[in-house]
């Protein structure tokens, strides 16, 4: 008997089971709005997993660490021996992470019109901010030359036929000053070949290093 009441759901494990629930729905709606937004871009999967079972999990941790310090202390230990990687991401993947996050909370303290008003409205302003404002495809290209080029112009007509915009980012040296690196801010227009952009850049750089990728990310830690 005492076995089989350790398997009874109490009014405590109910009210946990029921916001969890409720947080899994949240992140459902949650991770279909980034993903809305970001039809017609590159995004994750694994991140948009991450935050659909975010709420849920912190629905669930909340109640039971909120009381008590200990378990408050072992929890912040766990986290800190987890082994953090990073993926690809912006700023509004990190606002996502906290959106998410913040969403588990409110429910896991019972807080639901708050916390589903918030899910919807928030979703609602990203979605419709990222549909309707025009973001450039802006890129990152990097040309290593001789320190004898002078790189001032050395590439335009490559750039006027490949190119919608362009500009230097920064210059600097390496391998001792025998080599300059300049970076540029580029937007390529649409449908270019890329390989035969690299390839014309190539010849006209006595083929040194060329890179083209994409700005600098921020790393977003996912666990």
């Amino acid at each position: 008997m005492d076995l089989l009441s350790g398997f009874m759901v109490d009014e405590e494990i109910g009210a946990s089971l029921f916001n969890m629930l409720l947080a899994l729905v949240a992140g459902v709606v949650i991770a279909a709005g980034y993903v809305l937004a970001n039809k017609n871009q590159k995004y994750s999967k694994n991140f948009v997993i991450t935050v659909l079972l975010m709420p849920a999990i912190m629905a669930v941790i909340i109640p039971f660490v909120a009381s008590d310090l200990k378990k408050t202390l072992s929890l912040a230990g766990i986290f800190a021996l987890v082994r953090f990687r990073s993926i690809p991401g912006d700023s509004k993947d990190i606002l996502y992470v906290f959106f998410s996050l913040s969403v588990g909370v409110m429910i896991a303290l019972n807080s639901y019109f708050i916390a589903f008003a918030t899910v919807f409205v928030v979703s609602a302003i990203f979605i419709l901010m990222t549909l309707c404002w025009k973001v450039e495809d802006k890129q990152v290209l990097k040309i290593t030359i001789p320190e004898d080029m002078n790189y001032k112009d050395v590439f335009n007509d490559i750039f006027d036929r490949y190119l919608e915009k362009y500009g230097v980012k920064n210059v600097k040296t390496s391998n001792m000053g025998t080599l300059f690196t300049i970076s540029y801010w580029v937007q390529p227009k649409k449908d270019i070949d890329t390989k035969a952009f690299i390839d014309e850049l190539r010849t006209r750089n006595g083929n040194l290093n060329i890179i083209l990728e994409n700005p600098d990310d921020l790393e977003i830690p996912v666990l």
